[in-house]
């Protein structure tokens, strides 16, 4: 008798559980869970952000290091110095991987072994000329701001140097480029769109404050935020300015777009999601510290890392906390996702893959 109980009891707990999992909204996200992967030390604040070249994840160092790790395993495949602080991440094209670091030197760097290709220097003497930001690839050029005030275009073979673009002011942002234009941010607050073949300015328009992360592309419209407070959509053809929308602080990451949200971080400490065909607030969510993290959208979380040292996963319907992970020590990396697993680096020396 009483292991008839047991049974009816046991399918009723069974019944209850599926019908609790089948009520959860559909925004709820499931598939992501959470667990560490595998942890990597590099020995030195893991300043720069992940990229992926096949089966290795590149990522720089404080120090200048681009390590070159088995994306599965976080085994270290080769290390290469470039002895100046990486910030942002390596661009990928072809064989090669493309960085920067403090110096202002840029680096062609072989995905199978990791020797250098090449180098350029910008032979400005008097100017600081640091890369501060990632720099860009695509139709066979390479591209990158410098603190010189300049956009540089290089033969991404050869290292040969196509065009140059001179803002006339610092430029610390990274690049974007994009169906044959190249978009760059100035402190000064104008936005330029550059003809990728030939460096000359096609459009511009500004902001009220120095533009400091870069833009992005998607769907014909580029998204672009600034010091001042705004992001700002403007529809590349025709150049048609679509709307603004005021964050009330410095806006410190570049834009996410993913599922009609634009997603971005604040220099006190706010990511934001805004609708991308309004401009409207959809949530915003405070963190301690401010945001220089790019955020990631994947399996309906958005990821991002704090200033704190606090790696968050967001409901990106919602905005609600899922999940939060604390490394003591800044996180200015931003996550990439690969295959349902997220990658990013801490100050505490450590690169981390979650699943």
């Amino acid at each position: 008798m009483h292991t008839i109980k047991n049974k009816v009891f046991s399918k009723l707990c069974l019944l209850s559980l599926l019908m609790f999992f089948a009520a959860l909204p559909a925004t709820e996200a499931t598939g992501w869970q959470g667990v560490l992967h595998w942890s990597y030390d590099a020995f030195s604040a893991v300043s720069g952000s992940p990229a992926v070249a096949g089966d290795k994840i590149l990522i720089g160092d404080g120090t200048g290091k681009l390590h070159a790790l088995d994306r599965k395993t976080g085994r270290a495949l080769w290390i290469f110095d470039t002895k100046a602080t990486i910030n942002g991440a390596p661009a990928v094209l072809g064989d090669n991987a493309y960085v920067g670091g403090a110096d202002g030197t840029l680096f062609a760097v072989g995905l199978s072994s990791g020797a250098v290709q090449w180098s350029y220097s910008p032979s400005e003497k008097y100017t600081p000329s640091s890369i501060w930001a990632s720099p860009a690839a695509g139709n066979g050029r390479v591209f990158f701001n410098s603190a010189d005030g300049k956009t540089y275009a290089l033969n991404a073979a050869s290292g040969a140097l196509a065009w140059t673009f001179d803002t006339g002011r610092e430029l610390r942002a990274s690049p974007a480029y994009s169906a044959g234009l190249v978009f760059v941010g100035a402190y000064e607050g104008l936005f330029h769109a550059l003809n990728a073949q030939t460096g000359k300015k096609e459009w511009g328009g500004g902001s009220g404050g120095p533009i400091g992360s870069a833009a992005t592309v998607s769907n014909g419209v580029v998204y672009f935020g600034s010091w001042d407070g705004r992001l700002q959509a403007v529809r590349i053809k025709g150049v048609i300015p679509l709307w603004k929308y005021n964050a009330g602080e410095s806006i410190t990451t570049s834009p996410t777009v993913s599922g009609g949200k634009i997603y971005f971080g604040t220099i006190n400490g706010k990511l934001v999601a805004v609708d991308a065909a309004s401009g409207k607030l959809v949530w915003e969510f405070p963190v301690p510290g401010g945001i220089h993290s790019d955020p990631a959208v994947h399996d309906g979380l958005v990821f991002f890392g704090a200033d704190s040292g606090v790696f968050f996963a967001l409901d990106a319907a919602t905005g609600r906390e899922r999940w939060r992970f604390e490394s003591g020590r800044e996180i200015m990396s931003s996550p990439l996702v690969v295959e349902g697993i997220v990658y990013f680096g801490s100050y505490d020396g450590k690169v981390y893959a979650f699943r």
